[in-house]
């Protein structure tokens, strides 16, 4: 009887160089047995064969009709397939796309055949699998007139968006509430965007990706409450949907399976293996110094994770000092960009130089973009990142490290690491990624996902009720909603429109501003521009009954919310808040680099997102008491669109979006005349030809890859 060979030892050759007298037909036999046998692992170790492929050329044939079996299309070689191969890989290869020679694994032609006939979906699968794919294909397909796809992020509206340019002919691609709508129309939105425009359109199929967030056990309460009136408000449209995302244990039965019948697609379907490696056993030197050690051993690109901004920024400069790297002349002329338009010090244009790039939060978006394009490229090796990249971007990395087991303070979970881990690898690419751990990984344990919209228990808050139709409502919801409905402070409409804020608290700002009219009725009646002291009682409002975090990302009190709005608006540029910062500023603890990320922090949160949105909040708030009393309505929105666009022309964030830095489109637009209205802009960009002699060659590129995608 032939010897038994285990699943370890098998992996063992197959990590191993073969020797000459390795039995190869041997290893493929065994191989063999286990797909036989219904083993999971026999896909694992097919593609271990493939990545092996060179060894086993002899019996290349058999590797490639166990590819077959498994279900690995995307792997076959169309010229060598037999006929009934070549039959079942027609099956698997999508109609819209066949231009493009895309063919589906087993598991995601299931998916999409199953979205053809009309079914709902949802999908828990592993990173590697191809969801995104599979979104695309059903776009192609031409059944649907109007879809709407919600992202977590602004990133993954980009990446989408540029994505799906190829559709550009057939659809219109809407990333922003401004633009118009055109007879057939792809929606690229985060759920903020989505609420703007669901109500205008008639939605015949919608994605939601990483549906997870769905869920009440989601880290963000304030992102879980809006995904979920999006998800309702699509799902009263009657559109067909199809939900994505990592691996979950279940989505709980709840009132939504009455109403809206649904398919649960619950894969573990690889088409990548990971490797586990445990650099936490050597206790003996720092992790800086075990990450630089590894670093240099590595050849693939490499992901580095790390839970925050500050963390991700140490590291990079660890790596950058560590004399591991050669400088990269194809990058010099980017980071002299960098210094020029933000400061000389800070680290990324150095990092660059060496091919480490950096991405988080802080990070200018535009800038994180062309990080993750150069990663893509190979223009650099080594991308150090927050979870803001781990959130579905697109990356192509042979390995990942997890230098930190946390996001901000927080452990990371089994499902979070999972997403992290699945990062490695890249199919048709690497076939073996390789994790590397400097913490003990988390206890083996995934989440269920359940709909608090639909399952409406007793910890879903009122704020997100408010937004359900009565006839939705159970009636202990009823019940927890009646105090808002009978009140006469603020109409339904004002706390539905501004439901992202605590219904107490919009309703205690309502009663505060009423019982002090005869003192606040000159200080919030204003138009356009507020006064000095108009703004002072906008934001001492704001911070009060809005603003719940009440401090971080540079701002402490309503005072210093007043302050930096100034400081930015008087410093007129980035790089000028950045130079009042470091000479003025004592609260960054004295390293240019943390003064840069706090100038950075400021910008991203409070000036671009937060500050505007409270700003409209308290002007719909305010309307709705005077209203009530008889005095003049109040109109604060062209200077909340004033301060989110950064003082300067409306176009500048929808084409900062679009991954042309701010600084660059401001100079087109002292060249050309470029409309407020965002597809003229873009058609106006798209026309633009930009001269060497206003434009570095960096600019020029900036630019050009604008344009490719427009």
């Amino acid at each position: 009887m032939a010897e038994y060979m285990s699943e370890e030892r098998l992996r063992t050759l197959l990590r191993e160089p073969l020797t000459g007298d390795t039995d190869r037909f041997k290893i493929i036999k065994e191989v063999s047995s286990l797909i036989a046998q219904g083993n999971p692992a026999g896909q694992e170790f097919v593609l271990r064969l493939l990545a092996r492929l060179k060894d086993f050329q002899e019996w290349e044939p058999i590797v490639y009709s166990l590819v077959r079996q498994v279900g690995l299309f995307p792997y076959l070689e169309e010229e060598n397939l037999s006929l009934k191969d070549a039959l079942a890989y027609e099956v698997h290869r999508p109609e819209g796309l066949l231009g493009e020679n895309v063919v589906f694994h087993h598991a995601q032609a299931e998916v999409y055949y199953t979205l053809l006939r009309g079914e709902n979906v949802v999908l828990s699968a592993p990173t590697s699998f191809g969801k995104s794919l599979i979104i695309d294909a059903i776009i192609a397909s031409r059944k649907h007139s109007n879809i709407f796809i919600i992202v977590p992020t602004i990133a993954l509206i980009d990446e989408t968006r540029k994505r799906l340019s190829k559709f550009k002919d057939r659809y219109k691609i809407i990333t922003h509430p401004s633009q118009s709508i055109a007879q057939s129309n792809v929606f690229v939105l985060t759920q903020e965007r989505a609420l703007e425009i669901i109500p205008d359109v008639a939605v015949d199929f919608f994605v939601i990706d990483e549906f997870y967030k769905l869920g009440s056990q989601s880290n963000d309460e304030e992102r879980c409450h809006i995904l979920n009136q999006v998800f309702y408000m699509l799902v009263k449209k009657k559109a067909q949907f199809y939900l994505l995302g990592p691996n979950i244990e279940a989505v709980i039965p709840a009132r939504l399976e009455e109403e809206v019948q649904f398919k649960f697609f619950k894969t573990d379907y690889k088409t990548v293996v990971s490797e586990y490696h445990d650099m936490s056993k050597d206790k003996g030197r720092t992790n800086k110094e075990r990450l630089v050690e590894l670093i240099a051993t590595l050849n693939g690109p490499t992901l580095v994770f790390c839970q925050s901004p500050a963390s991700a920024n140490k590291v990079a400069k660890a790596l950058s000092n560590s004399g591991c790297f050669s400088r990269i002349e194809e990058n010099e002329g980017l980071a002299c960009w960098l210094r020029e338009n933000y400061h000389p010090e800070w680290v990324l244009p150095r990092c660059l130089e060496l091919g480490i790039g950096i991405h988080h939060g802080k990070v200018p978006r535009a800038i994180a973009q062309k990080c993750v394009r150069l990663f893509n490229e190979r223009k650099i090796q080594v991308l150090v990142c927050t979870s803001t990249l781990i959130e579905g971007v697109n990356t192509k990395a042979e390995n990942v490290i997890v230098y930190d087991n946390k996001i901000a303070k927080k452990k990371i979970d089994y499902f979070t690491f999972n997403n992290i881990c699945g990062r490695s690898g890249r199919m048709s690419s690497y076939l073996i990624g390789h994790v590397y751990l400097f913490e003990s990984p988390p206890v083996a344990t995934l989440p269920s996902v359940d709909f608090p919209v639909f399952t409406q228990d007793d910890t879903v808050s009122e704020k997100l009720l408010i937004n359900l139709d009565v006839e939705d409502l159970s009636e202990s919801s009823k019940l927890k909603l009646s105090e808002y409905l009978i009140q006469h402070d603020l109409s339904q409409d004002t706390l539905k429109r501004n439901s992202y804020i605590d219904l107490n608290k919009q309703l205690e700002l309502a009663r505060v501003i009423k019982a002090d009219l005869d003192r606040v009725k000159g200080l919030l009646t204003w138009r356009e521009y507020p006064s000095n002291d108009q703004l002072k009682e906008a934001c001492k409002l704001i911070w009060k009954y809005l603003n719940l975090e009440k401090k971080g990302h540079g701002v402490r009190s309503s005072d210093q919310l007043y302050f930096r709005i100034n400081q930015f608006r008087v410093a007129g540029s980035i790089k000028g808040l950045i130079e009042d910062i470091i000479q003025n500023d004592t609260s960054y603890g004295g390293d240019v680099n943390d003064a840069i990320e706090l100038a950075f922090d400021i910008l991203r949160h409070w000036i671009n997102y937060q500050f505007p949105r409270f700003l409209r909040s308290l002007s719909d708030i305010v309307n709705d008491v005077f209203e009530k009393n008889n005095l003049p309505l109040c109109d604060y929105s062209y200077f909340a669109g004033l301060v989110e666009c950064y003082f300067s022309r409306s176009f500048v964030l929808p084409l900062d979006e679009y991954g042309l830095p701010i600084q660059i489109s401001k100079k087109i637009g002292e060249i050309i005349e470029i409309p407020s209205d965002i597809d003229d802009a873009l058609e106006q960009l798209r026309n633009f030809t930009p001269s060497p002699d206003s434009f570095s060659p960096v600019e020029r590129e900036f630019i050009e890859e604008c344009q490719a995608y427009i």
